[in-house]
C-alpha cells in the first residue's frame, strides 16, 4: 500500500504524554499507509499552559493565552484558524483533515485543501452549534446560530466524507444535507494493551495516594460535564471517596460548593498526562461517566472516558441513559441511570456479587477488544481515506471542486494527446506527398 500524507488540523490536538485530547493522533498512529502531520496550537486548552512537543509529527502554531470562556478564546479560534490554513498550504500531503470541535478547525483544513487541491474530510466529534445552545452559549433564534449552522452545512457539504463518532444521521436531514454516502461512523475507543501496567494495585493506590472505596472522574470539568451532580451523589454516598481529576470552567465553583456544604468524601485534583490514567484507574474501584442533562447529548455520544473505564476493567457508573442508548445499557458494565440519581447506580455497584462483577468485567473486555479499539478505528479510517483517494484520482469526487480539480488534471494529457494525433495525421500525409 502506497504511504499517503495528511495532514491533520485540529487546535486541541495534543501528543502523547502531555495533558489533552488525544484522538486524532492515537488513531492515526493506527491507520495502515498513511503518515500524519497534525497541526494544533501551542496553548493547552485544558490544563491552560504553554504546549511544547519533540514529536516531529506536529507543529505547533502559536495562540494568545485564556483562562476563561471570553473573548480571548474567541480570538486564539480566529488566529489559529489562519495560521493553521497557511500552514497547511504551505506543507505537502495528500490530504486535508479538518476535527472538530471548534467548527473552525475544518474551515482552516477546507482552505488549504481548496488552495492545495487537494480533497478535504471533515471530522465531527460534537454538534457544533447545537452544543453551545445546549450549555447556554447562545440562543437558537439568533443571527450567530443561524451563521453558524450555515456554515456547518457548508463544511459537511463540501466534504469528502464526514467522519463521526455517532450516528448522526438524523441531524444531517434536519441540516438539509444527506447523510447516505457521505457520513462515516467511527467510534471512540481505547486501546487494551496501553492500559496494562506492571504496577501491583496495593503499589498504584500508594502512588496516587488512593484509600478506601473511591469513584473516579478523569476528564474536564466543564459546564457540559455535570460535575455539580457528582458533588450531590457524594453528599448522598458518604461511604464512597470521590475522586475528580481534571480541570475545566466549574471545577472552581464545585470545590467550593462542596466545602461550603461539608462533603468531605470528594477530592479534587490537577489534571494528569494521558499516559497516567491507565495508573490511576486501575488504583481506583468505580469509573464515573457523568454529564449534565444537555438535549444535544440525547442525539448520541461515544465518550472516550467510558471506554478508558472498559480498558481497565473497573465498573462504571454513568448518568447518560438516553445519550448511550446505542452504546451500552443498564447492568452491562454496571449501572446506567438518570441524569440525577448517580447516587443509587453508585451504591448498586458497591453492592454487586462477585458473579456479577465478573459478569461486568468479561462483557467490557469483549467490547473494547472488538469494538471500541483504537486499532480498529484507524483500520476504518485508512479505508474510508483510500475510497477517497480513489475517487478523487478517477473523477467520482462528491464535490464540484474535486470534479474540477479532476478535469483540470486532465486537460493537459488531452491536449497532449490531440497535438499528438494531430502531428502523427501531418506526418502521415507527408509520407503520402513525398512517396
Amino acid at each position: 500500500m502506497t504511504n499517503r500524507q495528511v495532514i491533520v488540523v485540529n487546535q486541541f490536538a495534543a501528543p502523547h504524554g502531555v495533558v489533552g485530547p488525544t484522538r486524532n493522533v492515537d488513531v492515526f498512529s493506527r491507520t495502515p499507509g498513511w503518515s500524519p502531520h497534525f497541526i494544533g496550537a501551542n496553548f493547552a486548552h485544558h490544563a491552560k499552559t504553554r504546549l511544547r512537543t519533540d514529536d516531529p509529527r506536529f507543529t505547533l502554531v502559536w495562540v494568545p493565552r485564556y483562562q476563561r470562556n471570553d473573548i480571548r478564546r474567541l480570538v486564539g479560534w480566529l488566529v489559529f484558524t489562519v495560521e493553521a490554513a497557511v500552514t497547511a498550504t504551505v506543507r505537502r500531503g495528500d490530504l486535508v483533515y479538518g476535527s472538530s470541535p471548534h467548527l473552525l478547525n475544518p474551515v482552516a483544513a477546507l482552505v488549504a485543501a481548496r488552495l492545495r487541491g487537494r480533497p478535504y474530510v471533515c471530522e465531527v466529534r460534537d454538534l457544533w452549534p447545537e452544543s453551545l445552545v445546549s450549555a447556554g452559549g447562545m440562543s437558537a433564534d439568533g443571527m450567530v446560530f443561524k451563521l453558524l449552522s450555515w456554515l456547518e452545512k457548508h463544511l459537511y457539504e463540501s466534504a469528502e466524507r464526514v467522519v463521526t463518532v455517532v450516528d448522526w444521521s438524523e441531524h444531517f436531514r434536519d441540516l438539509g444535507v444527506d447523510p447516505v454516502g457521505l457520513m462515516e461512523v467511527i467510534p471512540n475507543g481505547s486501546e487494551p494493551d496501553e492500559f496494562r501496567v506492571e504496577e501491583s494495585r496495593e503499589q498504584l493506590r500508594e502512588e496516587f495516594g488512593i484509600h478506601g472505596l473511591t469513584a473516579v472522574f478523569a476528564g474536564s470539568h466543564g459546564t457540559k460535564d455535570g460535575i455539580p451532580l457528582i458533588v450531590n451523589a457524594a453528599e448522598r454516598c458518604p461511604e464512597v471517596h470521590f475522586l475528580l481529576v481534571g480541570e475545566g470552567g466549574d471545577k472552581q465553583a464545585c470545590v467550593e460548593d462542596a466545602k461550603s456544604r461539608g462533603i468531605t468524601n470528594i477530592e479534587f485534583r490537577d489534571p494528569i498526562p494521558k499516559t497516567e490514567v491507565p495508573k490511576l484507574l486501575r488504583a481506583c474501584d468505580i469509573g464515573l461517566h457523568v454529564v449534565a442533562p444537555i438535549p444535544v447529548f440525547d442525539k448520541g455520544m461515544s465518550p472516550t472516558k467510558l471506554f478508558d473505564y472498559m480498558a481497565v476493567g473497573v465498573p462504571v457508573v454513568t448518568n447518560a441513559r438516553r445519550p448511550l442508548r446505542n452504546v451500552i445499557s443498564d447492568d452491562e458494565i454496571g449501572a446506567v441511570v438518570d441524569p440525577d440519581d448517580i447516587a443509587s447506580g453508585v451504591r448498586r455497584v458497591v453492592g454487586a456479587d462477585p458473579d456479577t462483577r465478573a459478569r461486568w468485567f468479561a462483557r467490557e473486555q469483549e467490547l473494547i477488544e472488538t469494538v471500541y479499539s483504537r486499532t480498529a478505528a484507524g483500520k476504518r479510517l485508512s479505508m474510508v481515506l483510500e475510497e477517497v483517494m480513489s475517487e478523487w484520482r478517477d473523477g467520482r469526487s462528491r464535490t464540484w471542486s474535486g470534479r474540477l480539480q479532476y478535469r483540470v488534471r486532465k486537460t493537459p494529457s488531452r491536449l497532449a494527446a490531440r497535438l499528438s494525433a494531430s502531428l502523427r495525421g501531418m506526418t502521415q500525409a507527408s509520407r503520402v506527398r513525398i512517396g
